[in-house]
């Protein structure tokens, strides 16, 4: 929680602030409240399983793409598995309607076939092709220059075009199909798609007929090439790595079979089930689109298999966050369910500068904090739990009138639409500290003031302490309470034997009362904080 200050403490005094000096800070008045309050974090995401950014860290100190995954997925094997069957992607989901129509690609293309029940069409890319749901079937009607043609309606349609694997009878070279919902438009960016066919299917819901449109391809190559997680530009390990985990969250959603509200095994990402985000053609041909599909490419085993990550013998459901505070989340803390191969681990690699996300800050307003907790005002706001990891699990807000209330980790996250989950401080207070990214244990540190907690006007401290287990280079920060806000005023890093010490030349004025704590910082996260103590200047002559 945020420490506040005693009662009394440095009443008549204005703060003071000298170099190498103690600095007096006067008790906030009764009833102040904090206009706002300011969250700094790390992180984007859940936290669960393969980092993106720690990825591209490792990948940067040349680790190949195997390491890599075997380290986010503990207890796993990456060998190669079957991925030549196809799987069902939801484009669209539930919509009123959609439309179609082919665009050549290379010259010779731009066939396309439409079947509904015994009727099989051919047009090119003058027609449009327009599905509409009904009562357990689907209507298809041909718009051509105008005229617009019924082709009849069927518990489904099939949507085929030129240069894939399975054209139908639309023969000729590359194409792509431009899927839209009814009133969306042909000419903006995205939604085409060059590999696979598509079903229109029919689907019943509480608002009426409604239409799944559902793109089928090959999970080995097809599917890989239009996911859209990471950029063409990184280092091709951390893609590699990628595509290991697409693959292997694919191979899981093909082995739990299709989901019938979307007729699909798994949607594009853009929800509702919120799986991986799925581009189509738009991945491949973007700007070094070739760079993600040769990082495809060479996950690939043979023609039918590709790199995948298992538990005993069963590919996993493969969760990847942007980054992390600097450990992974447990799937068990973050959403209830253990699993052995999401387990919190060191995460240190997505901490990087490149990683704009690796801290971030965001400044609530005391309106809007007060909201979020149900209370009249939030006078003291502090974290009073937090996982292994370093997410926040609970974390209280405290009203003026002493009114408290207490929000899960996850609440406060969805409340504030946070990026992550792994809140570093509230107005500079850590609350109670996290593990340090790559320990294994909590670490710990001490604080000790001499050679007196009522040193006289004038005189000299010493701040002495240490982290345990012993570590070198870890940043300690002595910090002292200043109008209720804890301020750094100085700082040092540990040697080798974890210890540090701060000087203080003075102690100043006489009659001042002070509050002080260290607080240790590991790859810019809290991980530990000291006991509050107290010093009382006295007069020289006392």
């Amino acid at each position: 929680m945020v420490a506040s200050p005693a009662p009394g403490r440095l009443a008549g005094f204005l703060a003071v602030v000298l170099a190498g000096a103690l600095v007096a800070s006067p008790a906030a008045r009764a009833g102040e409240v904090p206009p706002t309050f300011a969250l700094v974090g790390s992180g984007w995401g859940h936290g669960v399983g393969l980092s993106q950014w720690g990825a591209y860290g490792m990948a940067n100190e040349g680790m190949d793409a195997t390491t890599i995954v075997s380290h986010y997925f503990s207890n796993t094997e990456v060998i190669a598995t079957p991925d030549d069957m196809d799987i069902r992607v939801g484009v669209l989901i539930q919509v009123p309607g959609a439309r179609v129509r082919s665009e050549v690609l290379e010259a010779g293309g731009g066939a396309i076939e439409v079947t509904v029940g015994g009727t099989v069409v051919v047009g090119g890319p003058a027609d449009v092709f327009i599905f509409t749901p009904g009562e357990g079937s689907v209507s298809v009607q041909r718009s051509l220059d105008g005229v617009v043609t019924d082709l009849g309606s069927s518990t489904s349609a099939t949507v085929h075009w030129a240069g894939t694997r399975a054209p139908g009878t639309a023969a000729g070279a590359a194409t792509l199909l431009n899927v839209t919902g009814p009133k969306a438009r042909f000419d903006t960016p995205g939604h085409r798609y060059r590999f696979g066919y598509f079903d229109m299917v029919p689907v019943s819901t509480s608002g009426g007929p409604r239409l799944n449109v559902v793109n089928n391809v090959r999970v080995h190559d097809e599917y890989l090439y239009g996911i859209s997680e990471v950029s063409n530009s990184w280092p091709a390990a951390a893609m590699q790595a990628q595509v290991i985990a697409a693959r292997s969250y694919a191979l899981s959603k093909v082995k739990h079979g299709v989901r019938k509200p979307c007729a699909c095994h798994l949607d594009d990402g853009d929800g509702p089930y919120s799986d991986q985000f799925f581009t189509g053609w738009a991945k491949a041909s973007s700007a070094l689109g070739n760079l993600w599909v040769d990082a495809v490419n060479a996950t690939h085993a043979s023609e039918t298999t590709g790199l995948a990550v298992l538990y005993a013998g069963v590919p996993v459901r493969a969760f990847y966050t942007s980054s992390t505070g600097g450990l992974t989340q447990a799937s068990k803390d973050a959403w209830g369910g253990a699993l052995p191969f999401a387990v919190s681990v060191d995460d240190h690699w997505s901490l990087i500068p490149q990683n704009t996300n690796s801290s971030w800050t965001v400044n609530v307003p005391q309106a809007r904090m007060a909201a979020v907790f149900g209370l009249p005002d939030v006078g003291v706001l502090g974290i009073t739990e937090r996982y292994i990891s370093g997410a926040v699990k609970k974390i209280r807000a405290t009203a003026s009138d002493g009114t408290a209330k207490e929000l899960s980790g996850t609440a406060f996250l969805t409340r504030l639409k946070l990026k992550s989950p792994y809140v570093i401080s509230v107005n500079g207070e850590a609350g109670v500290p996290g593990t340090a990214p790559g320990a294994t244990t909590p670490i710990t540190v001490s604080m000790n003031i001499g050679p007196t907690m009522t040193p006289k006007e004038g005189s000299s401290l010493r701040f002495r302490g240490q982290v345990a287990p012993a570590t070198a280079g870890i940043q300690v920060d002595r910090q002292m309470l200043v109008d209720g806000q804890w301020k750094t005023v100085a700082t040092k890093t540990t040697k080798a034997n974890g210890s540090y010490l701060f000087k203080v030349k003075k102690a100043v004025p006489a009659g001042a009362v002070y509050s002080y704590r260290v607080v240790a910082f590991q790859n810019g996260a809290v991980v530990a904080q000291s006991t509050e103590s107290v010093i009382t200047v006295l007069p020289k002559k006392q």
